[in-house]
């Protein structure tokens, strides 16, 4: 019998709701109520989901990446699943591709991160970039000395898989892309997927309906320092961005 957790964000008034949700689990011995244990940090402490981050509380109280919240354990395999402003998609996360690119991305997701990120990088028959919040405050907290280590090489950058992007050895922090072919020569270069696309239509969003009219014209340290509101949404208005997220637990 395996369970199956959902974590799932909910828009109400402006503001999001956190909540776990108990799922009816089926078993040989007939239906058994299973409830989310909650998340976890790395060395097994809990973290009520009501003290994770919500999109619309004050930016100033965004977790800094030593914060309990920010280090969350990933469970072994989940999905997160995003709503666009031109669609849905889902991505599937392994923890055993990368440990500790899953827990970082987990507990990015988990508090609220990437909603309102553009895809401000789309380079075609090649990657499609994002993982900056637009919150210059955020942004800047987590561009500089909020690094996580580098994992061993596992899985190679085939086509529809997930990686962290980097500056250099042990440099991931928030910023991630989708292969949108078979990169296998940057498996040499530090770039170890965490996850892939769930299906053929999820890249098809990344294919035919993010909008790749903006190239690689953007510039990150603008967005850094400037965000979504004095730049981007000035310099490139048809950017297509993440309105929310949310996490389903497969296996953990």
């Amino acid at each position: 019998m395996q369970s199956r957790v959902v974590y799932a964000g909910f828009a109400a008034a402006g503001a999001l709701l956190l909540c776990a949700v108990a799922l009816l689990n089926v078993s040989t011995n007939g239906p058994t109520a299973l409830f989310a244990a909650g998340p976890v940090t790395e060395d097994g402490k809990p973290v009520p989901v009501t003290q994770l981050f919500k999109t619309g509380e004050p930016t100033n109280e965004f977790p800094t990446s030593s914060d309990p919240r920010m280090n969350l354990k990933s469970p072994k395999k989940w999905k997160g699943t995003f709503t666009t402003n031109v669609g849905k998609f889902e991505i599937l996360v392994h923890r055993d591709w990368a440990p500790k690119g899953a827990d970082r991305f987990y507990s990015l997701v988990m508090n609220d991160f990437y909603d309102g990120a553009r895809f401000f990088r789309y380079a075609n028959d090649f990657v499609v970039q994002w993982g900056l919040k637009g919150t210059p405050q955020i942004d800047e907290m987590y561009e500089s000395g909020a690094n996580i280590p580098d994992d061993p090489k596992y899985k190679s950058n085939t086509r529809k898989t997930v990686t962290f992007a980097t500056s250099g050895l042990n440099t991931r922090s928030t910023q991630v892309f989708v292969n949108l072919a078979d990169n296998t020569f940057l498996d040499d270069q530090g770039f170890t997927p965490f996850g892939e696309l769930a299906s053929d239509a999820d890249l098809d969003v990344f294919l035919k309906k993010i909008n790749a009219e903006y190239g690689e014209r953007a510039n990150q340290n603008k967005i850094i320092s400037e965000g979504n509101q004095l730049y981007l949404q000035k310099s490139f208005p048809h950017m297509s961005y993440i309105k929310s997220e949310g996490v389903s637990v497969i296996e953990e």
